[in-house]
């Protein structure tokens, strides 16, 4: 029903040698701001697993074509990245996009909010050639700190982690000497708490149940003014 009351275009893929009649998809009728915040306008929902914009649509107007409804009055321009993903796709997404989905992401306070974390590193390997001060980074997965004290059997250290973190079985490397590395064996936050790349997507996904939907009273109106504004 969206694409069918769009105006149509012409198109070529050939540098003119020949054009085609296609739907101009630019056009985009928006509603409009007063009625996307009147509060007795809309109910607040939180969208189910796996559930889509067409069986939304469905399920509060009978009508799964009503699907643009749902995501205009949201502001949802790309329902791939803007709508929830369900737990199998959620999971395919993290594992795409990280090395390894356990890896720590940042740190957290008991607030919630993002700071740098304290961290004791352990390593066989020794920290012989590592010295106070030096900029870590982790190879295996992200993560950049500063040394902050260093033991005198050079097994331990202390580092302000100001960016992703340090994981049992991660490599570090010093910044300015990539030759300079250690593998770590005991990891131990003082202060923050490790949030893993997988909790913070999860965190991300979850943010995105919550959404507006027009009482279905109000449909109809939308319909007739969405179709006025395409020029119908």
């Amino acid at each position: 029903m969206y694409f069918q009351n769009f105006p149509y275009t012409f198109y070529s893929l050939d540098n003119a040698t020949t054009v085609q009649v296609v739907t101009d998809i630019t056009n985009r009728a928006v509603i409009s701001d007063e009625v996307k915040t009147n509060l007795g306008l809309y109910d607040e929902y939180d969208i189910k697993d796996g559930e889509t914009p067409e069986l939304v649509a469905d399920k509060f107007y009978n009508n799964p074509e009503l699907h643009w409804i749902v995501l205009n009055y949201n502001d949802i321009i790309d329902p791939r990245f803007d709508w929830p993903l369900d737990t199998n796709n959620l999971n395919r997404y993290v594992n795409a996009k990280y090395a390894n989905s356990t890896a720590v992401h940042h740190y957290e306070d008991g607030s919630g909010y993002y700071i740098n974390g304290n961290l004791l590193l352990q390593s066989n390997n020794q920290f012989s050639y590592f010295s106070v001060g030096d900029v870590i980074v982790n190879n295996t997965n992200t993560g950049t700190g500063v040394i902050k004290t260093k033991d005198s059997n050079s097994y331990i250290l202390v580092t302000t982690v100001s960016a992703g973190g340090f994981i049992v079985g991660d490599q570090i490397r010093n910044s300015s000497n990539a030759n300079t590395r250690a593998n770590i064996t005991v990891t131990t936050s003082y202060t923050g708490t490790p949030v893993t790349n997988y909790t913070y997507e999860e965190e991300v996904n979850e943010s995105k149940r919550r959404i507006k939907i027009l009482k279905a009273a109000y449909v109809d109106s939308v319909v007739r003014d969405f179709k006025k504004k395409l020029g119908e």
